[in-house]
């Protein structure tokens, strides 16, 4: 049997059965548990299954994040691409918002690449927020609570701090995306602070790896026509590409 096919099995069991072990993959496929646990790894670095002890189980996009720090390291060619894309859109002297978004983590490093006498950034993720600072780029942290999961800052000080302010661009992210709900993301709370980010915003860019479309999340905090762009990879199914340049957007594939 192929790699791909015993991987591709192996998501079709946990759709079925919503947990599997390792034993079990190695009972059932009659191969070693290593070769079954890189299987896991490839799986989980494209966002098809969350590792467990001794497994791995679908993971609950719809009310669960995962932890940033290992967000970042899911798709990563792909975000290294849209971060750089995201930098080319950015003139000298703008002030622009980066949410908690694990591919704006890629922005810091291809912002110390770049030569901007002047920008402003304007976060609400303190890890985000220590990498500009280690660049010598003006900083602005929105004040709240830091959630544990996404290291951003929410609540009702991050909205009142964002009621004060304008900005020329914002980048924000998306957990999914389908034609009926806009986009979204698994938090109520995050929801809001990106609803306000694009009040404050004059143009306002989605940057997302293109896993997320056909995604569902728990909750919605934007429509098509809320938003100027999407920036992604060129795995973006053909019918989201054309219902977003149909409701007025670009689409950049990088």
């Amino acid at each position: 049997m192929f790699t791909e096919e015993r991987r591709k099995m192996i998501i079709e069991i946990l759709k079925q059965n919503g947990k599997v072990t390792v034993e079990e993959l190695v009972e059932q496929f009659k191969v070693s548990s290593v070769t079954i646990r890189k299987d896991l790894d490839a799986l989980e670095a494209n966002g098809l299954l969350v590792r467990t002890h001794g497994g791995a189980m679908l993971p609950d996009h719809s009310r669960s994040e995962w932890n940033f720090l290992r967000k970042i390291h899911q798709k990563q060619a792909e975000k290294r691409r849209i971060a750089k894309k995201i930098v080319s859109l950015i003139t000298d002297g703008d002030t622009i918002i980066l949410d908690s978004s694990s591919t704006n983590y890629y922005v810091t490093f291809e912002l110390r690449q770049a030569k901007f006498n002047s920008i402003t950034v304007v976060t609400n993720n303190v890890f985000i927020a220590a990498k500009l600072i280690e660049l010598g780029i003006e900083v602005l942290v929105l004040g709240g609570v830091v959630r544990e999961n996404s290291l951003s800052l929410v609540g009702p000080w991050t909205l009142k701090f964002l009621e004060e302010i304008n900005v020329d661009k914002a980048f924000l992210g998306t957990t999914g995306f389908s034609f009926e709900k806009g986009f979204m993301t698994p938090s109520i709370v995050e929801a809001d602070v990106k609803k306000a980010m694009i009040r404050s915003s004059s143009k306002v860019y989605i940057v997302t790896d293109s896993t997320k479309f056909y995604r569902s999340a728990f909750a919605s905090f934007a429509t098509p026509e809320e938003i100027d762009g999407v920036i992604t990879d060129f795995g973006i199914p053909p019918e989201c590409e054309k219902y977003l340049l149909e409701k007025g957007m670009e689409v950049y594939k990088v």
